[in-house]
């Protein structure tokens, strides 16, 4: 039961359909591509150097010539909510196409809507004479003495309200998002590349759904071998959904900024890779941010991540996700003369489960 109960909670800001969650409502996108961005605390947005580029910054797809796939598979909270990804990437004309899938699915979720309740009125208290029946409030002096909100009796539920639980009245829903990206990366000249990716997304929650379409556009500057900058601007144009019920939320555009430097010990044939983004958002996201600035609406969330490659095989990392830390490891083998990538991550939780990624990748 408290499975289902940290589900329910999870839901009504993963998955909200209604319109006051907006601040939310693109919340799902930004889980990430690939265990090792992510066992690097999802500081990728100068590193795109490969397949998952399509998502931290298309512009770095310039970096997959080779036709790739790629697939991801994560268990988030305790195994609650599951999260796969699929991803497709080939060179044509000199620009790299991309197309990616995304899927969260959540099973199990409490639907509490036939709930009954004391319409006690949002200060929890029935009235002189409330007589304190579900659904109720007994009360028959309408005055502002022992009805002070005006709340009480009015035959929905308010917060501060007591539901009233009975197994017999809930049923199990689920819900999914779902996002697909069509991806296209170009190198402008040696130290210079765009892109872009437009998706299209679902979303289903219990008897509900949505569609949606948005944009992102990037860049990916190298002054110097070492060192790169990225940029990605993701739903650059603001991304509408519109649900069946009439409602429609939208995702305000995210501003994913990044550095990255690689440092070669060619003594010990290891290359380290140092990377740190910066996500700035403008959806008024206070209470779920790392950081927010008072009254703007604006917010923004930290990412630093090491890479050590150690003789272009296995790779080492560690991180730093929005405060929380991540680690993982991967290998770089050859199998039947393609290129095989295999990789895991860690994220751990202060309060919830910690969460584990696993992703492997193949060129041919």
């Amino acid at each position: 039961m408290k499975n289902h109960l940290l589900v329910f909670l999870l839901v009504l800001t993963v998955f909200s359909v209604n319109a006051s969650a907006d601040k939310y409502a693109g919340e799902f996108l930004y889980v990430g591509a690939g265990a090792r961005a992510l066992g690097m605390g999802s500081a990728f947005a100068s590193v795109a150097n490969d397949i998952t580029a399509a998502y931290w910054n298309p512009a770095g797809l310039v970096s997959t010539r080779e036709r790739t796939a790629a697939f991801m598979h994560s268990e988030r909270f305790g195994g609650l909510i599951s999260y796969d990804y699929l991803a497709y990437s080939q060179e044509y004309a000199g620009d790299v196409f991309s197309a990616s899938i995304f899927r969260t699915d959540a099973g199990d979720i409490a639907n509490t809507n036939d709930l009954q309740w004391y319409d006690t009125g949002s200060d929890g208290v029935f009235g002189e004479d409330g007589s304190g029946e579900p659904g109720d409030s007994g009360n028959d002096d309408w005055d502002s003495e022992t009805n002070p909100s005006g709340t009480e009796g009015n035959g929905k539920w308010d917060p501060g309200e007591e539901l009233i639980y009975d197994e017999g009245r809930i049923t199990w829903e689920s819900a999914s998002d779902n996002a697909l990206y069509l991806s296209w990366g170009r190198a402008v000249n040696e130290n210079l590349s765009i892109g872009a990716s437009s998706k299209i997304i679902y979303r289903k929650l219990m008897d509900y759904s949505a569609w949606g379409v948005g944009i992102d556009a990037a860049v990916k500057w190298s002054p110097v071998s070492s060192f790169s900058l990225g940029l990605n601007l993701q739903d650059v144009f603001g991304t509408w959904m519109f649900w069946n019920s009439g409602v429609s939320e939208s995702v305000s555009p995210t501003a994913k900024m990044g550095a990255s430097f690689e440092w070669p010990l060619s003594r010990f044939s290891t290359v380290v890779t140092f990377a740190a983004d910066c996500d700035f958002r403008f959806e008024g996201r206070e209470y779920s941010a790392q950081y927010s600035i008072s009254d703007t609406g604006v917010s923004f969330d930290t990412h630093t991540g090491i890479e050590l490659l150690i003789s272009n095989t296995v790779g080492l990392r560690l991180g730093s996700n929005e405060g929380n830390m991540t680690a993982g490891a991967g290998l770089k083998l050859g199998i039947a003369g393609h290129p095989v990538t295999l990789d895991y991550a860690w994220l751990s939780h202060d309060q919830l489960d910690n969460t584990h990624r696993i992703s492997a990748g193949v060129g041919f």
